[in-house]
């Protein structure tokens, strides 16, 4: 199934059940930005007149099986004359394995105004050098991503640059961007850590925001450009940074991500 296959999946109900392939999973788990754009896609659906995303706040909890049901609930925290607030949970075996929440809200007149900023001079997108999919050695779900590596070396490189750049896309897309396609490009990097390793370990994502700046237009097959900084890694943990921009270079969000490392 396509991203937007499983996106059709989900409804309007506050409470249903889902399930997704094995050819979606990262290790053991669902692809984090599967479970997250499960969860969005619930959000968005229940969300009314012109509010839009302004953030998005994760926490990984257990990991979700494929092939299995589970369960998604949507919560309405708050609504006000301007703004909602909403939450949603992925349960599975009567475990907790995925919060979010997340703000909409209309715009607004305000005397500031401070343009969002833009990246120039990045080197154009390479459908050629994508980072190629490998049965049994790299995620499943690798296989409906095109992930063109700029700037940063492979995972279990041994490197010692712990920052990276590229570009991305669902090889499949046939709907415009929304944030769900977004909220799962951002995710789909393998953590920029990872180069460092010398052989092959895991490394996990336990809790994510993302600041939603901009949705532009973007058309199914457009590349999606991302720069990811390391900020700290100490004590078996890891902070990085993520700018996300158009292939004309509009900032379009940007994400904090705290990743457990286990080597």
């Amino acid at each position: 199934m396509t991203f937007d296959e499983l996106m059709a999946l989900v409804t309007q109900s506050d409470v249903q059940t889902l399930q997704f392939p094995d050819s979606w999973t990262q290790g053991r788990t669902a692809f984090g930005g599967l479970s997250c754009a499960f969860a969005l896609q619930s959000m968005l659906l229940h969300c009314h007149d012109e509010r839009t995303l302004r953030s998005f706040s994760a926490q990984f909890i257990g990991p979700i099986a494929p092939d299995e049901p589970f369960t998604l609930t949507f919560n309405l925290l708050r609504e006000g004359k301007n703004s909602s607030q909403y939450a949603a949970t992925i349960t599975q075996h009567d475990q907790v394995c995925l919060t979010v929440q997340g703000l909409f809200a209309k715009d607004r007149n305000s005397i500031v105004e401070v343009p969002f900023a833009q990246f120039n001079d990045k080197k154009a997108p390479n459908a050629q050098q994508c980072l190629p999919f490998v049965k049994d050695v790299m995620p499943n779900f690798f296989q409906f991503v095109d992930l063109n590596l700029v700037e940063g070396g492979m995972p279990y490189s041994g490197t010692q640059c712990t920052d990276l750049s590229g570009w991305m896309r669902f090889k499949a897309q046939t709907h415009n961007y929304n944030w769900t396609h977004l909220i799962a490009l951002i995710d789909s990097w393998p953590p920029s850590q990872l180069q460092v390793f010398p052989t092959p370990a895991p490394a996990s994502s336990m809790s994510w925001h993302v600041e939603c700046l901009h949705l532009p237009t973007l058309a199914a097959g457009q590349w999606v450009g991302v720069d990811i900084t390391t900020t700290a890694a100490h004590n078996g943990y890891a902070y990085e940074d993520a700018i996300l921009y158009s292939e004309s270079g509009a900032v379009i969000a940007q994400s904090k991500q705290t990743v457990a490392l286990f080597a």
